[in-house]
């Protein structure tokens, strides 16, 4: 599972920490059509933003990673 940084005010970590997992079990999957809908997904998804948060910036480049097909930092 990746870890984000926590801050003051961030993303809702469990929101995210859901959503994550889903994109990336989708992503794995190996099955085109929920592969295209986790990138789909990846572009418009919105988190509550909260005290004690994620890092806002460290999820939206993981969010961009996703929607590109690659959530980890493998080439």
């Amino acid at each position: 599972m990746t870890h984000f940084t926590t801050e003051f005010h961030g993303y809702d970590r469990a929101e995210v920490d859901k959503f994550v997992q889903t994109a990336n079990d989708a992503i794995e999957s190996n099955e085109p059509s929920r592969r295209a809908r986790a990138q789909a997904d990846a572009q418009a998804v919105s988190f509550r933003v909260a005290l004690r948060g994620y890092n806002r910036r460290e999820v939206d480049h993981y969010l961009r990673r996703i929607a590109k097909g690659r959530p980890d930092d493998r080439p």
